[in-house]
């Protein structure tokens, strides 16, 4: 369990850092993105959805 919830870290590490690059070229690069990806999911709300996942494994 600890690996798990070591991965579920870097996940939640790397996902900050992809909002962060992601609002910086949203105004000049979303159109093409979104050509790929469907963006309609709040990255901040993923995010914080994950980070309580993980506090609650670790209370459980």
């Amino acid at each position: 369990m600890e690996a798990f919830m070591m991965v579920l870290d870097k996940v939640i590490d790397s996902m900050i850092k992809l909002e962060a690059e992601w609002e910086r070229i949203e105004n000049t690069h979303s159109d093409y993105l979104d050509e790929h990806y469907r963006l309609s999911s709040d990255w901040r709300e993923t995010v914080h959805q994950m980070m309580e996942w993980r506090n609650q494994i670790r209370e459980e």
